[in-house]
C-alpha cells in the first residue's frame, strides 16, 4: 500500500469518474482529501467551484490550507468533453466550444499550479499530478482539435512546471486511454466505444486503473519521477 499518512491533497473534477476514484484512493492511502468540482463530491473537504476561474482555484487552494493544515498534492484533473455541440475538427468547431475546451482542459492546469506552488512551498515542497489524455499523441482518437490541443498542452506545461520547480516540487503527466467514466460515455461509440477493439488488454480502462498511477505519482515511491507522462492505456497507443 501506497502511504500517504499526513499527507493533504487537493482533486479537481473529484466528483465523479477518475476523481472521484483519485479521491478515494488517496484517502485510502492515508491522505486527507479537498476536492474542487461543479456538482458535490464526496471528499473529506467538499468544494465547489469552476477550476477555469481563478477565483474559484485561488480560494479552493485557501480552504484547502485553512481547513486541512496545508497542501502537498495536487491533483488536476477536471476535464470536459463537449461532443455534440459542434465539437469536432476545424473548421467545423465552434468557437465557444473551443474556448471552453481549453479553459476546463489546460487554463484549469497553469490556475492550479499557480495557486498551488506556493502552497507546496510553504510544505518544503509536494507534487501536482497533471492528467492528460492520449487524444495528444494519436490522431483518430475521435478527439476534437480543441480537446487534443488542450491536453498536449498539458503534457507541455508539466515538462515546463517540473524544470521550473525541480527539485523541491516533481509534476508528472498521467495520461489515460479510453477510460470508462460518465465524461466519455457522451462520446459517440464510433469515436470511442469501438476503440475497445484496439487495446491490447481487451478492455476499457477504469477509473481505479488510472487512480493508482496518480497515488504513485504523489507518494515518496516516485521521488525520482519528475517532468514525465505516463500512460494508462491498456497498449492503445503501442497499437
Amino acid at each position: 500500500m501506497i502511504d500517504l499518512t499526513g499527507r493533504v491533497a487537493l482533486v479537481t473534477g473529484a466528483a465523479s469518474g477518475i476523481g472521484a476514484a483519485t479521491a478515494a484512493l488517496l484517502a485510502e492511502c492515508g491522505a486527507r482529501v479537498a476536492g474542487l468540482d461543479l456538482a458535490d463530491c464526496a471528499a473529506e473537504l467538499a468544494l465547489r467551484g469552476d477550476v477555469s476561474i481563478a477565483a474559484d482555484v485561488e480560494r479552493a487552494v485557501a480552504a484547502t490550507e485553512e481547513a486541512l493544515g496545508g497542501l502537498d498534492v495536487l491533483v488536476s484533473n477536471a476535464g470536459i468533453f463537449l461532443a455534440g455541440r459542434g465539437d469536432g475538427p476545424s473548421p467545423q468547431l465552434a468557437e465557444d466550444v473551443w474556448q471552453r475546451t481549453l479553459d476546463v482542459n489546460l487554463k484549469s492546469v497553469y490556475l492550479g499550479a499557480r495557486f498551488a506552488i506556493p502552497a507546496l512551498q510553504r510544505r518544503g515542497g509536494g507534487a501536482i499530478v497533471n492528467v492528460a489524455s492520449v487524444a495528444a499523441y494519436r490522431v483518430g482518437s475521435g478527439a476534437s482539435d480543441a480537446y487534443t490541443a488542450a491536453k498536449g498542452g498539458v503534457l507541455a506545461i508539466t515538462k515546463t512546471l517540473a524544470v521550473a520547480h525541480a527539485p523541491g516540487i516533481r509534476v508528472n503527466a498521467v495520461v489515460p486511454g479510453p477510460i470508462a467514466t460518465p465524461m466519455t460515455a457522451v462520446a459517440p461509440d464510433e469515436n470511442f466505444g469501438a476503440l475497445t477493439d484496439m487495446i491490447p488488454a481487451g478492455r476499457l480502462g477504469r477509473p481505479e486503473d488510472v487512480a493508482a498511477m496518480i497515488a504513485f505519482l504523489a507518494s515518496d515511491r516516485a521521488s525520482f519521477c519528475t517532468g514525465a507522462a505516463y500512460l494508462v492505456d491498456g497498449g492503445y497507443t503501442a497499437s
